[in-house]
């Protein structure tokens, strides 16, 4: 079996997805993270029969390249500005558009064409990006994440405690200091995605990153949305066979719901 190899690196950590050749549904995952980082993707090429082609993006300026090279691909491609997108960029500063917004919205619009959608990925920070019917990229808001809020709310204050970790459960108001912040940070993130889609009417909220299934969870049950963890590496694979057609795989929306 023939496996197509997508990278996404992070600040802290890259998401290794691999793609079957052929149809497009997934083979393998893994966290590459610190020192390890070279030994575990060694391990996932090892158990993998042949490595076509190999993908990446990176917002934190690491170790892409080699990640690329170990592949032992015949196709390599980073997502750079100047990479050919099936979508036409709007953004007025494309050198500065982080690579992981654009392959998120390469993403969703693959899934979801021809409709107007909120991309957001709830993680350190929260990226809330615009995606037309007409399939354009035309920008969006950059916000602090909800473990981000919390932390600030315990730096730049006297009393309030530091509040960390994930958690369920979320009341629309606290009653106590504890629940005032977690909800409030919560709740927050949720307010912007209900202001930015037009309360789910306006365009279908795709999310993705580590805080979205919390965050789904407490969205009113009439809004249109969806949850796709592997956003930014099915967007690298649509990159990647954009820029070669002779990539071009069958794929199964089902497989990335």
């Amino acid at each position: 079996m023939s496996t197509i190899l997508t990278f996404d690196q992070g600040n802290s950590s890259t998401k290794l997805v691999g793609y079957d050749a052929l149809s497009g549904t997934e083979t393998c995952c893994a966290v590459l993270r610190g020192a390890s980082a070279m030994t575990t993707l060694k391990r996932t090429i090892e158990s993998l029969e042949y490595v076509t082609a190999a993908v990446g993006c990176s917002v934190s300026g690491g170790n892409l390249p080699a990640l690329l090279e170990l592949t032992g691909a015949a196709v390599q491609l980073e997502l750079t500005p100047q990479t050919s997108v099936p979508l036409t960029n709007r953004y007025g500063t494309p050198a500065t558009l982080g690579a992981d917004r654009m392959a998120a919205a390469v993403g969703a619009a693959a899934l979801r064409p021809e409709e107007d959608l909120l991309v957001a990925d709830i993680g350190t920070a929260c990226t809330y990006d615009f995606v037309s019917s007409a399939g354009e990229f035309l920008g969006g808001n950059i916000a602090c994440g909800p473990g981000m809020r919390l932390r600030a709310l315990h730096h730049y204050t006297a009393r309030l405690p530091l509040v960390s970790g994930h958690f369920e459960n979320i009341p629309r108001y606290g009653t106590t200091t504890e629940e005032a912040m977690r909800s409030g940070a919560m709740q927050g993130v949720v307010a912007e995605l209900m202001l930015y889609s037009g309360f789910g009417r306006n365009r279908r909220l795709m999310l993705s990153g580590g805080w979205a299934p919390e965050i789904g969870a407490l969205l009113p049950p009439d809004v249109n949305y969806e949850i796709h963890p592997h956003l930014v590496n099915f967007g690298l694979l649509r990159i990647l066979t954009h820029n070669h057609p002779s990539l071009l795989i069958k794929t199964n929306e089902e497989t990335f719901a």
